[in-house]
């Protein structure tokens, strides 16, 4: 997931609602129009939300192999310098 692509995509969503606002006052109440830029900022930031998480899981999943890999890796070493007897 390109999170750089969907930054840009929130900020140019931010840009947009800001320059609707003022229209969206003239045509309905400040509070409707304040409501709606409100609830467009949430759901930007709950998909920018979503998406950390989940780059977050795959972050946690690669650190989790790479540990299991060096416990491996150990207890090999472990091994070959044990004396044979």
């Amino acid at each position: 997931m390109n999170m750089s692509a969907k930054s840009v995509r929130v900020l140019l969503f931010l840009a947009a609602a800001a320059v609707a606002a003022p229209s969206i006052a003239e045509e309905s109440t400040l509070k409707e129009g304040a409501r709606d830029v409100g609830r467009a900022v949430g759901t930007a930031a709950r998909e920018v939300g979503d998406g950390a998480k989940k780059v977050g899981k795959a972050v946690g999943e690669a650190a989790k192999e790479v540990g299991q890999a060096a416990k491996e890796g150990a207890k090999e070493a472990k091994r070959a310098m044990k004396p044979k007897e």
